[in-house]
C-alpha cells in the first residue's frame, strides 16, 4: 500500500486503501484460490487426527490436522431483543451501513434512532447528521456509557497513535508485561513516579474533554465518559481517535438529541421507551456491538479448549485449580502496579472482581491451555487481542502461531501456563475495566506483547538505531521489516527448536 496513500500531508487509512491493500496482498501471493468466500463455519469437532469442520449451507465436510481461528471480534453482529409489532420500523445493525447507505440517504427518510455508545455509533450519528437526517441517540442507562475520544492530533501537533506506539508509552502505561526493571519501577513503583503518569493522563484527558466541548452546554454534555478520573487512561467503555476535522462539530449540531433510555418495542414508525416515552423514526440503526465470534464451538468444548462461555452445564476440566491463581494473579498485579489498585468510580458501578470476568484460558492469548494440557498442538486461537497497532501484532501473533502449532516453541509447564494466564486476565480486568472484563484488552500495551512474542523466538525486539529513538520514536510495522527471514536464519543454525 502506498504511504498515507499517495498523500503525504494526510496520513489518515481510509476503507477503500485497506481493501485494496488485501486483495493486492492476497493476489500476490495466491491466496483467493485457498478462500471460500461468501460462508463460514457452523460446526467444528476434534477428532482423533484433527478437526472436523462443517460449513453452512453445504455438505461439503473440511478435514484438517491443524486448525488456526482467526474470526475476528467485528464479525457478528449483536442485536438485542425487542418487541416487534405490525410493519415495524427498518431495523440494521452498524455492519450493514454501507450496504443500506442508498436507503437511508433517500429524501424520504426523515429521522434516525441510533442505538448504542460504541465508536459505531458516533460514526453512524456523524454520517446521518452529514446526510441531513434527524438523529435520536438512545444510550441505555445501565452499562459503559459514552467512551472516551481522542482528537487526531494532541494539542494540534502530536499525533495520538504514533505516541501511543512509543517506547514511553510503556512506561507511562503500566503493563504486567512490563513489570521489571529500572524504568518500570520508577514509574510505577514510586511515589513521584506514579504522581507523573497520573498528571500525564489528567492533561491527556482534559485535552480530549476540550477537544469534544463537552462543557458546551448543549446535548454533547450527555456524551461525557461516565468515570470519574482519567477516562483516556482506563478506556472503561473502549477508547476511539477523532478522525475527522468537523467531527465534533458535526456532533453539536441541534438536529441530534442524545437520550438515556432503552428500546422496549417498536409498532409502525413509532418506538415505544421502557421509560414510557415514544418516538418516530424511518430507521434504527443497531450500534450494539458483536457477537459470539466462537459459535462454531458449543460450551462443552469452549470450555475444554479454553474460551469464554455461558452454559452452567459446561464445566471447566483443567486441572488447574484457577481459584487459587486469580487470588495470586490478583495480590500480584496491586503488588507490581500499585496505580491500578484504586480504580475510578463508575457512574454505572459493578464490583471488579474475577468472578465476572470471561474466562479467557489463552497462553500468550494463543494457546489453549485445556489442549496443551494435554500435549495437543492442534488448536491456535488468533486475533482476540485489541491493542492501537492491529496489523503488527497480527503479522508476529500469527508466525508465533504457527510455529507453535509446528513444534518450534517450547511451552511451560501448565503451572508456569497458568500463573500467565491468570496474571493477565487480573491486569487486563484491573487496567481496562469493563473492557478488560469482556476481551484480552491490551490498547497501549502492544509493545510488551510482541516483545515477549520476539524472547519466545529469540529474535531482537528493539528495532531502534540509538537510545533516544527507542524511547520517543513511534513503532510501526516496517520497523519489524524481515523479522520472519531472521527467525528462519537463527533456527537453520540451531537444532530447530527456541529454546527459553
Amino acid at each position: 500500500m502506498t504511504p498515507y496513500g499517495g498523500d503525504e500531508s494526510d496520513p489518515r487509512v481510509t476503507g477503500d486503501m485497506i481493501h485494496s491493500y488485501l486483495q493486492t496482498y492476497a493476489e500476490k501471493h495466491d491466496l483467493l484460490r485457498r478462500i471460500r468466500f461468501n460462508t463460514f463455519v457452523v460446526g467444528t469437532v476434534q477428532t482423533s487426527s484433527g478437526w472436523r469442520l462443517t460449513i453452512k449451507d453445504s455438505e461439503d465436510v473440511v478435514e484438517t490436522e491443524k486448525l488456526l481461528v482467526a474470526t475476528g471480534v467485528t464479525s457478528i453482529p449483536s442485536m438485542p431483543d425487542f418487541k416487534q409489532t405490525g410493519t415495524a420500523i427498518p431495523r440494521i445493525h452498524s455492519r450493514d451501513l454501507g450496504t443500506f447507505y442508498p436507503a437511508i440517504e433517500d429524501s424520504e427518510v426523515k429521522s434516525v434512532i441510533v442505538v448504542g455508545a460504541a465508536k459505531s455509533a458516533y460514526d453512524a450519528v456523524y454520517l446521518l447528521l452529514k446526510m441531513g437526517k434527524k438523529v435520536t441517540w438512545v444510550i441505555r442507562t445501565e452499562g459503559g456509557g459514552p467512551l472516551s475520544i481522542l482528537p487526531f492530533k494532541i494539542l494540534n501537533t502530536v499525533n495520538a497513535i504514533a505516541f501511543a506506539s512509543t517506547r514511553l508509552m510503556t512506561f507511562l502505561s503500566p503493563s504486567i508485561l512490563n513489570a521489571d526493571g529500572t524504568m518500570p519501577w520508577l514509574f510505577q513503583r514510586t511515589m513521584l513516579g506514579r504522581w507523573c503518569v497520573g498528571r500525564f493522563w489528567d492533561f491527556l484527558d482534559y485535552v480530549s474533554k476540550k477537544h469534544a466541548g463537552y462543557d458546551s452546554g448543549d446535548h454533547v454534555k450527555m456524551l461525557e465518559p461516565e468515570i470519574e478520573r482519567q477516562g483516556v487512561f482506563w478506556a472503561h467503555s473502549g477508547l476511539g481517535v477523532v478522525t475527522l476535522p468537523d467531527f465534533w462539530k458535526t456532533l453539536h449540531d441541534d438536529r441530534l438529541t442524545v437520550i438515556r433510555d432503552e428500546i422496549d418495542e417498536t409498532k409502525e414508525n413509532t418506538a415505544l421507551l421502557k421509560s414510557g416515552k415514544t418516538l418516530n423514526a424511518d430507521y434504527i440503526i443497531m450500534c450494539t456491538g458483536w457477537g459470539d465470534h466462537f459459535a462454531m464451538f458449543d460450551d462443552e468444548n469452549k470450555s475444554k479448549i479454553g474460551l469464554p462461555h455461558h452454559s452452567a452445564s459446561a464445566r471447566e476440566v483443567h486441572v488447574v485449580n484457577w481459584d487459587r491463581f486469580d487470588a495470586m494473579a490478583d495480590e500480584e498485579v496491586n503488588k507490581q502496579l500499585p496505580f491500578l489498585a484504586k480504580p475510578p468510580k463508575l457512574t454505572f458501578q459493578r464490583p471488579l472482581s474475577s468472578g465476572d470476568q470471561e474466562k479467557w484460558r489463552l497462553y500468550r492469548r494463543v494457546v489453549p491451555m485445556g489442549l496443551e494440557e494435554r500435549g495437543d498442538r492442534s488448536l491456535a486461537i488468533l486475533g482476540q487481542i485489541h491493542t492501537v497497532q492491529t496489523p503488527l501484532v497480527s503479522e508476529v501473533q500469527s508466525l508465533w502461531a504457527i510455529l507453535y502449532l509446528e513444534g518450534e516453541i517450547k511451552i511451560p509447564n501448565t503451572e508456569t501456563m497458568a500463573k500467565e494466564v491468570a496474571l493477565w486476565n487480573a491486569w487486563t480486568r484491573k487496567r481496562y475495566l469493563g473492557q478488560g472484563r469482556k476481551f484480552p484488552y491490551s490498547l497501549y500495551d502492544f509493545l510488551p506483547y510482541i516483545d515477549t512474542l520476539f524472547k519466545d523466538l529469540n529474535l531482537k525486539s528493539r528495532r531502534k538505531s540509538n537510545p533516544v529513538s527507542e524511547l520517543l520514536s513511534p513503532y510501526r510495522p516496517d520497523d519489524f521489516n524481515g523479522f520472519v527471514d531472521e527467525y528462519l536464519r537463527k533456527r537453520d543454525a540451531t537444532t530447530g527448536e527456541i529454546s527459553k
